[in-house]
Formats: structure tokens, sequence, C-alpha cells
């Protein structure tokens, strides 16, 4: 089978969304594909050399860094969002990005319409052709252009292929930040869905709530959970002499609230590795250790120093965080916090707890303690810490394929 993937991101930079693109993209090799992407060229942006695209893929760049892009690789420059605190339990940014570099980066992104920047991904494919008779083309956001320049390619013949399939990894208009609530929005993923012969999502509760907001597409969705991304080091087992909690992920307080588990942990007094951005919302104590996003080959030493992993849901939505996938993959314990709605939490709590492998509590400061007293105590019940093999990624993208015929 000849696939290409379509997606609007530079696969090199570190983000929890590119280790899910590349999950896809090992998926689709081990399942036996010949496999083609599309994607940004990694020239213009800070590559992490970790994040790696499998070699057997034909890999295929489009150079489409804007302007946007340059203001903030300049404003990273000149204000750092890493800046540790060490007093006062909750930080806030003791810098704030300039005003002119703000007001000039929202005039340009204004001009590009709903897509904002990412349109320049649109625009650049135009002149991309291929030769290779595809069987079938995946484009998988975020971003959402990717779709758009997928529908583009096909509707003009610049590339051949006898299927479609749509994977979001999240939905636009219901967005968790809440940053993409505007009609035009809405509208043009209402005109995109309509495009595609099926549309993958990756949550029950989002299919759920996609159903509901775009019923004239209801048919042709289903979802599928994702994959966990590989690493290629065989995992370091260690023996620990107590437990050390890793939380490894960003913690916008608008998608995320992890100010219960920070507190949670400062009064049980257990040691924590905090690695994500914002990283100045907390401080670091003597047993609360705070990082920003490291790179994948940095964060691992930290990662295998850790025999407690904390995984936190989003406060609203339904749309379940990928590291869950990753995290399950290993033979260590699994603090899952469950958050948002009860009904949200109920179907999530029902998913997940058939596998008997997480510690589940909810976001409270009080129910976080009584999971990590029992942690503590060894007594996690009929939980099983070992690794599941139920998202590894051939295993997802064959069920992606059958579920998308």
């Amino acid at each position: 089978m000849n696939v290409l993937v379509i997606n609007g991101y530079c696969l090199s930079v570190n983000s929890s969304a590119n280790l899910c693109h590349l999950a896809y993209l090992q998926g689709l090799v081990d399942a036996g594909a010949h496999v083609s992407s599309l994607s940004i060229d990694p020239a213009d942006y800070p590559a992490d050399l970790s994040m790696k695209i499998p070699d057997e893929i034909d890999r295929h760049y489009i150079r489409a860094i804007s302007l946007y892009e340059r203001l903030s690789h300049f404003k990273k420059g000149m204000f750092s969002a890493d800046e540790q605190h060490t007093e006062g339990t909750v930080a806030t940014p003791s810098r704030q990005p300039d005003g002119l570099i703000q007001s000039i980066k929202s005039r340009i992104r204004a001009l590009y319409g709903p897509y904002g920047m990412d349109k320049i991904f649109y625009q650049k494919c135009k002149r991309f052709s291929c030769d290779v008779s595809f069987d079938l083309v995946i484009s998988i956001s975020h971003p959402p252009v990717s779709h758009l320049a997928a529908y583009r390619l096909l509707k003009t013949s610049r590339i051949k292929a006898k299927h479609w399939i749509q994977i979001w990894e999240d939905p636009w208009y219901s967005d968790v930040y809440g940053f993409n609530s505007q009609e035009c929005v809405r509208r043009e993923e209402k005109r995109l869905l309509s495009l595609a012969e099926k549309v993958c999502y990756v949550s029950p509760l989002t299919l759920r709530n996609q159903k509901k907001l775009f019923p004239e597409s209801a048919e042709k969705m289903f979802w599928m959970p994702l994959p966990a991304y590989y690493k290629n080091a065989t995992p370091v087992h260690k023996s620990f002499g107590r437990n050390i909690y890793g939380y490894f992920g960003d913690y916008a307080p608008a998608a995320r609230d992890l100010e219960p588990f920070y507190t949670a942990a400062d009064k049980a007094g257990v040691e924590v590795n905090i690695c994500g951005n914002p990283s100045n919302l907390f401080r670091s104590t003597d047993k609360i250790h705070i990082h920003p996003r490291l790179p994948l080959a940095e964060l691992k030493p930290i990662e295998d120093c850790t025999n407690v992993l904390v995984f936190l849901c989003n406060r609203q939505g339904g749309q379940i965080p990928g590291k869950i996938y990753q995290y399950s993959a290993t033979d260590k314990t699994i603090q899952f916090i469950l958050d948002g709605t009860e009904d949200e939490q109920a179907v999530l709590k029902d998913y997940f707890g058939k596998f008997n492998r997480y510690v589940f509590c909810r976001n409270t400061v009080e129910d976080i303690t009584r999971a990590i007293r029992q942690i503590e105590s060894g007594d996690i019940g009929s939980v099983r810490n070992v690794p599941l093999d139920d998202f590894e990624p051939a295993k997802i993208v064959t069920s992606i394929l059958e579920a998308g015929r």
C-alpha cells in the first residue's frame, strides 16, 4: 500500500502533537505500507534531533516559515518563558511580551483568515506534485490546514489517490483553549469535514460532540486512540528506594489545572519532577523540581528516574492528552487525574478503567492526596503495572485503515 501523509507542521520540532504525528508514521511503516510524507521544511525551525522521522519514509518538504513565526523566534530571544521561581507557591510571569510585537503578530495573523499563518503551507503546496499513485492520503491536524492542502492537491490532480482520511487530533471550532470559537472557523471546519471520505477523532467524547455539532458529516466519523510514540531504546529498569513522581507535558491553566496536584504533592512531601510549559507558574522546593519543556534526549534521564507517572485530563471538552498512551507502554505506576464534567469523567474512566492499569482520582487536592497515599502504601488493588500493547502504532494504524474502508 502506498500512503501519503500530509501535515502542515515541521515534524522535527519538539511538541506533543509531533510525537503523535511521528507515531502515525512509524505505525504505517510497521504495518507494511510504503509511506511518503509532506510537511514543513525543518531548515528554518529549531530542530530536536531526537524527533526522528523513520528512515523508511520518502520525505517531501515545503518551505513555509512566516513573518509571524520569525517574530515569535525573535520574541523568544528577548523574553524567557522558562524562568524558575524560588519564592511563593504560585508565581506569575515576571515579564510580559512586548506589546508592539504582539500587535504586529495579531495584524499579520488576521490577514490569513481562520487558518492564520498556517495558510502559507497551503499556498506553497499548490506547486507540489508527485508521480506516485497513492492508495491512500492521510491528512493529520493539528493544524487544520493539512486537510485544506490535501483537498487542493487531490482536486487539482497534483497528487492521485484512491482514498482520503482526515485525522483530527483536536477539533478546531471547539478547541479546548477556546481560541477558535469564531463563526468563520465553524463554517470552514464544516466544509473540510464535508470533503473527506472518512474522519477519525482520537477521543470518544470528541466524536460525540462533533457529531452533534456537524450532523451532516456524522456518518463518516469514527474514533481511535492515539498511537504511543516509539522510543528505540530499551526501557531502563531500576530499583527505587522511594517513589519519584513525574508530570511530563504542558499545563497552560486554560486547558489543564495542575495546581491541585502541586499542592497535594507538596503537602504529602513526595518527590516530584514537573517538566513542561509554562514553567513559571510554580516554584521549585526541596522535593518538587520545576523544569521547562525539554528536548527528548534531556527528558529521558528524568523519566528513567521516575516510577510514578502523573497524567492530567483537560479541564473541558473531552480531548485526551496523548501522553497517557506513552505512559501506558511503560511498567510504571500511572496516577490518572480525572477532570472535566461529571459525564466526561465517567466516559473516560469507563474506557480506561477496563485496562486495570491506572490509579484514578479526581482533580481535587483531597482526592489526589488520597491517591498519593494509596500509591505510597503500595495498595493499588487490581491495578497491574505492566506495559499495554493496545496502543502500539501498528495496531492503531491498522484499526484506522480498517475503520476507514
